[in-house]
């Protein structure tokens, strides 16, 4: 989906996002591009592309001129801090850690292998939140998700079903989880089964002498860059560290990223310094340090 490719000439092509739609033609120098947005919350398990198809009817196009054969659509996280909910207010001990999984909704860009862009847009709408006060505070991509963490030697029981199995996680049959746990591990699964989406792995370790009380994450993905895994897009691990004398770092873990397909090449690639220049205050408000 993601690859560069040489387009035939007044033939439309179209992207399937997950309930999402992208459509491109080209005519010699002149290109033309539909997309059809969805709610992130309504999104569907469907993606693939770029396959023929008849024009899209019913919704209007834009129109670039620019040189050029071979293009790609390139997925990039959003410029926007996303904020994400815990399903409940977690508790980290001195000395642990945790482990959350989110799928977010990238910006789209049209690119020519010359590094022009002819398109770019958001296939998912979100509504955005101001969080913080007036000074300090940040406009945010506010995301319907809840997440649940992942703990060390920790054992999923969730009900068997595709969503389940596609995450490999254990079975033990209906009894052994309660009801909405069940919905929301189905719902997260739901999200993490979606291709068009960026899956980002957050850790959160507690090097503080304090508990630390994660109820909202704010996700800065200025240094985050963007990976294909068979078939799915990856970015690479955040990493949210308190610190013993009380602060709070974030910073960008590439490790178990190598070697993957770049998709998407942050504009300070490699640096291992704090991401959240701009919002460490913010931060310690989300997680209470």
């Amino acid at each position: 989906m993601w690859n560069f490719f040489e387009p035939k000439n007044s033939q439309w092509y179209r992207w399937k996002l997950d309930g999402a739609s992208f459509w491109m033609y080209r005519n010699g120098e002149e290109w033309r591009f539909a997309l059809k947005t969805m709610p992130f919350k309504h999104l569907q398990s469907d993606a693939d592309g770029p396959s023929p198809v008849d024009p899209p009817e019913g919704i209007s196009a834009s129109l670039a001129v620019s040189a050029g054969t071979r293009v790609a659509l390139r997925p990039r996280p959003s410029p926007i801090p996303y904020l994400i909910s815990a399903r409940n207010d977690v508790t980290i001990h001195p000395g642990t850690e945790a482990w959350f999984t989110i799928a977010l909704p990238p910006v789209l860009r049209l690119e020519l292998d010359s590094g022009y862009t002819l398109f770019e847009g958001s296939p998912f709408t979100t509504t955005t939140t101001w969080f913080g006060d007036k000074t300090s505070g940040n406009l945010c991509l506010s995301l319907p998700i809840e997440l649940d963490p992942e703990c060390k030697n920790e054992q999923s029981p969730v009900a068997s079903d595709e969503h389940s199995a596609g995450l490999g996680l254990a079975t033990e049959g209906p009894s052994s989880i309660s009801f909405s746990m069940r919905e929301s591990l189905q719902r997260a699964a739901q999200y993490l089964a979606c291709k068009s989406l960026i899956h980002c792995r957050i850790v959160i370790k507690n090097r503080s002498k304090d508990p630390l009380d994660v109820e909202r994450l704010a996700i800065f993905t200025d240094l985050m860059n963007v990976y294909e895994k068979e078939g799915t897009l990856v970015s690479d691990t955040v990493v949210i560290t308190g610190t013993a004398d009380g602060s709070l770092q974030t910073n960008i873990d590439d490790s178990d990223s190598r070697g993957l397909q770049k998709i998407h090449i942050a504009a300070k690639t490699g640096l291992n310094e704090v991401l959240i220049r701009r919002g460490v205050s913010f931060l310690r408000r989300i997680t209470g340090l």
